[in-house]
């Protein structure tokens, strides 16, 4: 059949500026497609060169008011890996939690973007209502850890700078059953939702599922042993992509692993690490789901094994050299490679975010779709653009 090409601009609803470019056939499907960020780029890698290491955790949650706490983590990993130091182990329970509070965050912020693609009139404004309770509770406990629901204080390299109180950890479990109950109602109704998508005839049975390597290195944390950085491979979109202005305009490098389009994020993790097996419409969406129902386990059970009275910090000496940190993110495998002078002061820094493995595998996604549901897709895959938009592309005008 004949193509045409399509311009959806801007993507909504999602984190950052965006746009597709879809090459459709007169029945309306997605022949290829071109997921393409164009955010500015801010040059955070850049701004932490001659900084110390301790300036890094609170720098790099800047770099987004989503995925805030998951940079400091990985950050301060990557520290401790050349300091050759290990926080306490109640610093590390304690950092785990963080975390995971910071997916709780996100993965109900996830729904909250998906709303308008999936239901109508009263149905949207009830489920409204119960995701802004979600994302109200996760928000306290954010705070009770950092002091505040964005951007929150708290970790450093050495560990975490404090400990709950009593009265901050059950806080938090009461926020905890909130949220657990409320996901689940909410997971119940969009597998109806979805289900009603496909039974119409809508979207096809696998729509948005992709086969794909998947990458994940721990289903709460992060592990860099589980990571082959010589797997790792950055590309430039101008060399990876065979679309004129798709090459042109991306602004964010891409992440392969083995050479692969590899998926990181809550499909990945719930596939290696648990028993998901979804393969309906979209069903990357019921993976973050079931995953926030699973963390919220994972986070009670920090909280009986944490001790409140116990040591969260250990001093460090600065060293020298290169480490890796890696901690897994509400989208996925998040990569921080620090190079730093003898002193602790930051030659030279990475940072590897799941949004740029995960684009390539949303332009596989989008290929078989409705172009009317090409931004749901997108949207299922909850890109970070304020994290993965690393490249501009600067041409030399002569006269």
């Amino acid at each position: 059949m004949p193509e045409k090409e399509v311009e959806v601009n801007p993507v909504t609803r999602v984190e950052g500026e965006s746009k597709l470019i879809l090459n459709v056939d007169d029945e309306g499907i997605v022949r290829e497609g071109y997921y393409l960020p164009f955010l500015p780029v801010r040059g955070f890698e850049k701004m932490l060169q001659g900084k110390s290491f301790r300036f890094l955790p609170g720098a790099v949650m800047r770099i987004c008011g989503v995925c805030h706490i998951t940079h400091a983590i990985a950050a301060a990993e990557a520290v401790e890996s050349v300091f050759g130091v290990k926080p306490p182990q109640d610093g590390l329970l304690l950092r785990e939690l963080a975390g995971l509070i910071n997916r709780l965050e996100s993965q109900a912020l996830h729904v909250l973007f998906l709303l308008e693609d999936l239901f109508r009139g009263e149905k949207r404004g009830e489920m409204t209502k119960k995701t802004f309770q979600l994302i109200g509770a996760s928000g306290k406990m954010m705070t009770v850890i950092g002091g505040s629901p964005v951007h929150p204080q708290g970790v450093v390299v050495g560990g975490m700078e404090r400990n709950l109180s009593e009265k901050g950890a059950e806080e938090i479990r009461n926020n905890l059953k909130v949220y657990r109950e409320g996901m689940e109602e909410l997971l119940e109704e969009v597998k109806v939702a979805q289900r009603r998508l496909a039974e119409e005839g809508i979207l096809k049975e696998d729509t948005g599922e992709v086969r794909v390597r998947r990458l994940a290195t721990h289903p709460t944390y992060g592990n860099s042993l589980e990571l082959d950085l010589l797997e790792l491979t950055l590309v430039d979109p101008h060399s990876y992509y065979d679309h004129e202005s798709a090459a042109k305009e991306a602004r964010s490098l891409l992440a392969l692993y083995g050479g692969e389009v590899t998926e990181v994020g809550p499909g990945a993790r719930m596939r290696l690490y648990d028993s998901f097996k979804e393969e309906g419409p979209l069903s990357v969406n019921l993976a973050y789901m079931m995953e926030a129902l699973r963390d919220c386990k994972r986070a009670g059970e920090i909280l009986e094994a944490l001790n409140l009275k116990g040591r969260t910090y250990e001093r460090v000496t600065p060293k020298g050299g290169k480490g890796v940190g890696v901690h897994e993110a509400p989208r996925g495998t998040n990569i921080h490679i620090a190079h730093l002078r003898e002193d602790g002061t930051i030659l030279d820094y990475r940072i590897i975010v799941p949004t740029m493995f995960n684009i390539p595998v949303i332009n596989v996604a989008l290929k078989g779709v409705p172009k009317e549901y090409a931004p749901l897709v997108v949207r299922s895959y909850d890109p970070c653009l304020s994290c993965a938009s690393h490249v501009i592309r600067v041409e030399e005008v002569v006269d």
